[in-house]
């Protein structure tokens, strides 16, 4: 199942390889009108780029889709924090996309990919300076997240976050197998709607997520991930707050009722980190944390509104 990509799932699609500073190799999926708006479309943890949403949203934008560097496809030799492999990101869809550097550009992003939207969406940059919007999926800020573990609760839901953070967590899941412990995540965000599972699992997803992670290189890559955004990310976060640097652009939130609002007052937090346009939108009916897939009509219902809204 290692072998599937997005352009196995979506013949339309063109797959790039783009190579950046010799040893940064960007794998992505591209559908290019040449003109108009970009969707730049990040994927989370423990998944890669292999989205169900892609064919509804083809016909409206061109689309960028990467796949997370060191997560089992791309690979760099650069050290983990997210203001770099944004960079990087960004630098590929410029290369791939028809004057990708100048056309407005919209990040949509789940999990980890919205992480990454958040901290180059506030540490600014020539590179940064055409995104005119962001969609972030079931996220808080980094720092809202590791202040709830006081609550019990929070702390157990969401285990994996200091367990990953510790520099022994790519032996321990190896012991375990890459596979089965992909698997195990993914049981436990599913959420309780058993249409949205059976839709999760379409097109064989979960065998494709847990055949990319069975490997070394998404195993300590993740964990990369994971330990940047402990101390690392935490403390610039910190500074960010401090110094009031905050979201700018229009921000819609999609978060899942079930799970992420179960621990937070979705729009109340972010109404402390973003300045521009703000907007929030739980999803229900029982979809967990990977709603992007379980429910994907309703994402691509609110991506579609957002962006004629913002651009408007």
């Amino acid at each position: 199942m290692a072998d599937l990509n997005l352009k196995s799932l979506h013949p339309f699609l063109q797959h790039n390889g783009t190579t950046l500073d010799n040893d940064s190799r960007i794998e992505s999926y591209t559908h290019d009108h040449g003109e108009g708006a970009i969707l730049c479309m990040i994927h989370g943890y423990p998944q890669s780029s292999y989205m169900s949403v892609i064919p509804a949203l083809k016909d409206n934008y061109s689309l960028f889709v990467p796949e997370l560097p060191n997560y089992g496809i791309s690979t760099t030799s650069m050290p983990w924090n997210k203001r770099d492999m944004g960079t990087l990101l960004l630098r590929a869809l410029h290369a791939t996309l028809k004057s990708g550097s100048t056309r407005p550009i919209i990040w949509c992003s789940h999990d980890r990919g919205a992480r990454i939207g958040h901290r180059l969406l506030t540490s600014p940059s020539s590179l940064t300076q055409n995104i005119k919007a962001a969609i972030f999926m079931d996220i808080v800020p980094s720092l809202e997240q590791w202040k709830s573990f006081a609550n019990p609760a929070a702390s157990v839901a969401y285990f994996h976050w200091p367990f990953l953070a510790r520099p022994d967590a790519p032996e321990m899941i190896t012991s375990m197998g890459g596979a089965k412990y992909c698997r195990l995540i993914m049981e436990r965000g599913k959420g309780q709607n058993d249409a949205g599972v059976a839709s999760m699992q379409s097109d064989d997803a979960w065998d494709h997520y847990c055949a990319v992670f069975d490997t070394k290189a998404a195993i300590d890559g993740s964990c990369a991930d994971y330990t940047d955004g402990a101390m690392p990310e935490c403390e610039a976060q910190t500074e960010d707050q401090k110094a009031g640097r905050k979201v700018q652009v229009p921000l819609l939130v999609l978060y899942s009722e079930g799970s992420l609002a179960r621990m937070h007052d979705v729009p109340k937090v972010w109404k402390d980190w973003a300045t521009g346009e703000l907007e929030c939108v739980g999803v229900g009916e029982g979809h967990g944390h990977y709603f992007p897939e379980s429910r994907p009509e309703f994402v691509v219902e609110q991506v579609k509104r957002w962006v004629a809204k913002v651009l408007s």
